[in-house]
């Protein structure tokens, strides 16, 4: 290869940069270079089945074969654990997303022990000089935005946008600010009631945590909630809201009929020993209000659900909260996990309450998990509910309790009382309340 004009700067980084860096400068000045930064996916698995020493010969394997995909000189790195490195010269930005998928579409890799063999996945990440970088450090670094880019779109290869480096920006900020605000205490928690469609009265109150951005305004807690569960800040924002909640309930005064409360938690806490020791401790204070606490888990979390963690479910039980799965239909239901968890309440997902007046499929669904749900002694939670029709809707098939903006939107603790009093003494009377109280949050469930 003809040299560059200008030699590279001596690097200090890792012996793989500086290959990359080499090679780039045996490049002539201008021309493409594609860094495929590669993945084994099922190392892990191969790890836990066969043993690291497995895994890691075959790892070994898998890279020597590559070089039979690509011509001769094409240099492949064999990086730490399950990953290596693949350095093209390409005439074209299309040709480097073709040596992409011939890695991971046209030659996936099988591993043979005794006389089973077994599919492995590969996942790229693709950053080309000078497009993307002039220097290899750089490269490599959006060669490993792009590998991440391609895992959270459950693709099998990504190129590099110019985009992923301000997204990384923006999540990092986001999320170093969520840290600071937990640690400050900012973040707010707000109330939305819930009725008992048999006796139509107040029954409960769900806890839904609030982060007010700069401009006053709050932030989706869709895109908060999974940052502090990636990020492992769920652990003290969940006991930041235990603390607001028992702060609220000790304002509240004394409920003369029995009020439940939900809070909805992560599912990596349940293993936690503390979290036993503070749920305890918030059970026993919101009882002495004449308020039950229950703990909302989402389908989702539960569809996977081991032995230990079934444990922990039982063990919430014991102490006398609550069980509820929220979300109820939004994930892959299954028939058999309904039988094993420790539930008393499942939440049916807005999604098919939105539609039940006009989806006749949806009122059949709805109706199923009622019934199937007491059957099994749960009671059932529709959420969603924003229109009459709606109400009366879920009411007629033997729903027990509705939640949605036609009832009431999420609210400051401080109205939480007068709310309770003016619905029980007024709306009671008349049917549904048509209009939240005035001072709510008008932010959605």
């Amino acid at each position: 290869m003809t040299a560059a004009s200008s030699a590279p700067t001596r690097s200090t980084s890792s012996p793989s940069i500086r290959f990359i860096e080499q090679f780039i400068g045996q490049r002539p000045a201008n021309s493409l270079t594609g860094v495929l930064l590669g993945q084994l996916d099922s190392f892990n698995r191969i790890s836990t089945a066969f043993g690291e020493e497995k895994a890691s010969e075959f790892c070994k394997e898998y890279t020597e074969k590559l070089r039979e995909l690509f011509p001769p000189a094409t240099p492949i790195i064999r990086l730490a654990g399950r990953r290596f490195v693949v350095l093209t010269a390409p005439d074209s930005m299309s040709s480097v997303m073709d040596a992409a998928a011939c890695i991971t579409e046209e030659s996936q890799p099988q591993i043979h022990v005794d006389e089973d063999s077994f599919f492995v996945d590969v996942t790229v990440g693709i950053a080309v000089h000078p497009t993307h970088a002039t220097d290899a450090s750089t490269l490599f670094r959006r060669a490993e935005l792009a590998l991440q880019g391609a895992k959270d779109k459950e693709m099998a290869y990504d190129i590099y946008t110019t985009d992923a480096t301000r997204q990384l920006a923006n999540l990092w900020k986001m999320e170093s600010n969520l840290t600071a605000a937990i640690r400050r205490g900012e973040l707010e928690v707000y109330y939305q009631p819930k009725i008992d469609l048999g006796g139509s009265s107040v029954a409960g109150l769900e806890a839904l945590v609030r982060w007010r951005s700069p401009d006053g305004g709050f932030m989706s807690a869709d895109t908060f909630v999974p940052l502090a569960e990636n990020s492992g800040q769920i652990v003290p924002l969940t006991w930041l809201v235990f603390d607001r909640v028992l702060d609220a309930a000790e304002n509240w005064k004394y409920f003369d009929q029995p009020l439940s409360l939900s809070i909805n938690v992560a599912p990596q806490l349940i293993v936690l020993t503390e979290f036993y020791s503070r749920l305890r401790s918030l059970k026993e204070a919101l009882k002495s209000q004449n308020i039950e606490l229950t703990v909302e888990l989402t389908e989702d979390s539960l569809l996977s659900i081991d032995e230990k963690a079934l444990a922990s479910l039982l063990r919430i039980r014991k102490i006398g909260a609550g069980l509820s799965i929220d979300d109820f239909g939004k994930g892959h239901s299954s028939l058999s996990y309904l039988k094993q968890i420790p539930a008393n309440e499942i939440k049916i997902d807005k999604r098919f309450v939105e539609s039940i007046a006009t989806d006749r499929a949806d009122q059949q669904i709805v109706k199923a998990v009622i019934d199937l749900s007491h059957a099994l002694d749960m009671r059932v939670v529709a959420e969603g509910i924003d229109c009459r029709e709606n109400l009366e809707i879920i009411s007629a098939l033997g729903c027990d309790m509705a939640q949605g903006f036609l009832i009431a939107r999420p609210m400051r603790s401080d109205h939480v009382v007068e709310w309770i009093t003016c619905y029980s003494d007024s709306s009671l009377m008349r049917g549904m309340p048509t209009a939240p109280l005035r001072g709510v949050d008008a932010e959605s469930a």
